[in-house]
């Protein structure tokens, strides 16, 4: 994190394609980090040690935080149409295949 904080994080997916980075509180929760939401501000404690920070832009959180590329201890391959039914929230057979006809996803 900008304050030199090494957040470790746990059973996260990864797609490299996707250009944000998106954490879920309940991630954190699980991990017995705290957040608290006051305003248009975010913070994010383990115990007494104010781990990250972040201000609302929109209706998602922003930090600052250095991303490590390249370092991924366990991945999860999944091809072609699995995979967009995962990154779609699980999308309905009959909606995905209605994008197949239409070209809309890649590599199916």
């Amino acid at each position: 994190m900008s304050n030199g904080f090494r957040l470790i994080l746990k059973h996260v997916k990864h797609v490299p394609d996707v250009r944000l980075n998106i954490l879920y509180v309940g991630n954190l929760c699980d991990e017995n980090y705290n957040n608290s939401f006051s305003g248009d501000n975010w913070k994010l404690t383990k115990g007494f040690m104010v781990v990250g920070k972040g201000t609302k832009h929109s209706t998602f959180y922003i930090t600052q935080a250095k991303i490590v590329k390249n370092v991924v201890h366990a991945a999860e391959f999944v091809d072609g149409i699995d995979l967009w039914h995962k990154r779609l929230c699980h999308m309905s057979e009959k909606g995905t295949s209605s994008l197949v006809r239409k070209n809309v996803l890649s590599d199916v």
